[in-house]
């Protein structure tokens, strides 16, 4: 099939013209410099400016890539979330209270997760709480959870409900000053006041910043949420766990979670660190760790379960590594940050050339193909 200005690839279903390629790359590279602009900033300063332009619209002010015609060789199918368009969404932390949704799809993230976000608004803790170690192409955070709390976003999301057609997830954790014994509460009140809003919500048990919130990931706590919740709505809540677990402490996690009848498992939160600052730890060293969750999950489940991965997600090859492993999808927060604002359509880019290079037609071909 021919035509004046575009040649289209029989194998990918994407229409590639060598002008048409290079006004991608100069589009992503200009995102790169933005990106790279906001890091002269303080970290947290850099990310609320991120916001701020996000929600006014500045980000259109930029080059768009015209992304690549994904067709049937990106999209997929995530059970309890939907059909995606491609792999690659936005991990929790970035929008915090939901401000920027629509804005967000506009970066062409497949899938957006909001939140933390907890029952009551808390300020979280005490800044400077996010640092860059850009040497490693890592954050470090202990923001606790900072978050105006369900009921205003609730509220906000109804008077501005988002436009955008991508799945939206909204990710939600119990309140600091709550204890240990109450919080199956706090997760039970986020979800009813926020419930209709989002296609699926995500229990956050394994945030290093919030004292004593990951002894909450022991199976009697699974066992006693999951009967709060009851079995209609947990098939649209996934569980997200830490990557600082043993392999038999995951693997039993990984056993009731199914057992319960969680829709899924986020693989997963940053790494406890405390040097050279107290906070989670992510980015590009956390992929192997990441690839490690995935397989011994497998393990118990064999493909029944469903896997997000997170974590050291940089590259189109690294989304090709999770996804062989088992991953339905992945979830970027670090390599936004260090790529910019069109890293997705970079990433995607990478990505069809792994899957090419190894012969697979589809993303969904690859899923799991590491077991085989």
């Amino acid at each position: 099939m021919q035509s004046n200005r575009y040649k289209f690839d029989m194998n990918t279903g994407i229409e590639l013209h060598s002008q048409a390629i290079k006004r991608v790359q100069k589009a992503i590279a200009l995102g790169e410099l933005s990106a790279a602009c906001l890091r002269m900033l303080p970290a947290e300063t850099a990310h609320d400016l991120a916001l701020h332009a996000l929600k006014k619209g500045w980000h259109r002010v930029l080059p768009r890539p015209e992304v690549l015609h994904l067709t049937h060789m990106m999209k997929s199918h995530v059970r309890t979330i939907g059909p995606i368009l491609h792999p690659i969404g936005l991990a929790a932390g970035f929008d915090k209270n939901a401000h920027c949704i629509d804005a967000l799809a506009d970066l062409n993230f497949s899938s957006l997760e909001v939140g933390t976000i907890t029952p009551i608004g808390q300020i979280g803790n005490k800044k400077p709480r996010l640092f860059r170690l850009p040497a490693q192409r890592s954050l470090i955070n202990r923001m606790g959870f900072n978050n105006i709390g369900a009921q205003a976003v609730s509220q906000n999301w109804k008077n501005n409900p988002p436009q955008t057609k991508v799945p939206i997830g909204i990710n939600i954790g119990k309140n600091k000053v709550t204890a240990n014994e109450a919080a199956v509460d706090d997760y039970m009140k986020s979800l009813d006041l926020l419930a209709g809003l989002a296609q699926y919500f995500v229990v956050n048990i394994s945030s290093p910043n919030t004292p004593g919130l990951r002894e909450l990931a022991e199976p009697g706590f699974i066992k006693s949420l999951g009967h709060m919740i009851g079995p209609t709505r947990l098939e649209n809540v996934w569980l997200k766990l830490d990557p600082d677990m043993t392999k038999p402490q995951l693997q039993k996690l990984t056993q009731t979670a199914a057992e319960v009848g969680f829709a899924g498992l986020i693989l997963a939160n940053t790494h406890a660190v405390t040097w050279p600052e107290t906070g989670g730890f992510s980015g590009a060293p956390l992929a192997t760790r990441a690839c490690q969750l995935l397989e011994w999950c497998h393990e118990v489940h064999n493909g029944q379960l469903p896997m997000i991965s997170v974590g050291g997600v940089f590259s189109g090859s690294d989304v090709y590594e999770r996804l062989i492993r088992g991953a339905s999808m992945v979830q970027i927060y670090t390599a936004f940050v260090y790529r910019g604002p069109w890293v997705v359509t970079g990433m995607l880019l990478e990505l069809r050339h792994e899957l090419q290079l190894r012969g697979f037609r589809t993303v969904e071909e690859a899923i799991g193909s590491h077991y085989e």
